[in-house]
């Protein structure tokens, strides 16, 4: 298996729609949307947070154009509490079911379709997604690192030369 951000750096390139998904209301769910928001300032991205209904959003992210949409969301892989993945988009279906209304499979085949763009799925392994829990430390920490990686990719793209 690759490191993350190996596997990131290959799959993100031109303009990139970074979507954060998941329940600010229960507990680690949020994860997705907490890296939406450590990056809504990012130069050269395009942060949409979705909270838990994504699909509301899959207009606003054609609109933008990407090359790349980048799916950040709560996912149980069975790995430690934190563990960050990318996860090709038919593996979607191996993992537990999420509490969207529109599975991330299918979202992810709407806006592939809409955009006519790759899909990349960051899973963020959960502790606890019960409502009114707090984020778990382990997934603080993952998010501030996913965030700290992302915002320098999207830093070196803004710096070089067209």
């Amino acid at each position: 298996m690759r490191a993350l951000p190996l596997e990131l750096a290959d799959r993100m390139h031109g303009r990139v729609v970074l979507v954060g998904v998941g329940n600010p209301l229960c507990g680690d769910d949020a994860a997705g949307c907490l890296v939406a928001r450590a990056l809504a300032t990012a130069p050269g991205l395009t942060v949409v947070e979705s909270e838990d209904v994504p699909e509301r959003d899959v207009l606003r992210i054609a609109d933008a154009h990407p090359d790349v949409v980048v799916l950040a969301d709560a996912l149980d892989m069975g790995l430690a509490p934190g563990s960050v993945a990318v996860v090709e988009t038919e593996e979607l279906g191996r993992y537990l079911p999420t509490s969207r209304r529109v599975p991330l499979a299918l979202l992810a085949d709407i806006l592939r379709r809409a955009c006519d763009t790759d899909v990349v799925v960051l899973g963020i392994q959960p502790r606890r997604v019960e409502p009114g829990a707090p984020v778990s430390g382990e997934v603080s920490l993952a998010v501030r690192a996913l965030a700290a990686w992302i915002r320098r990719w999207a830093n070196r793209q803004v710096a070089l030369p067209c």
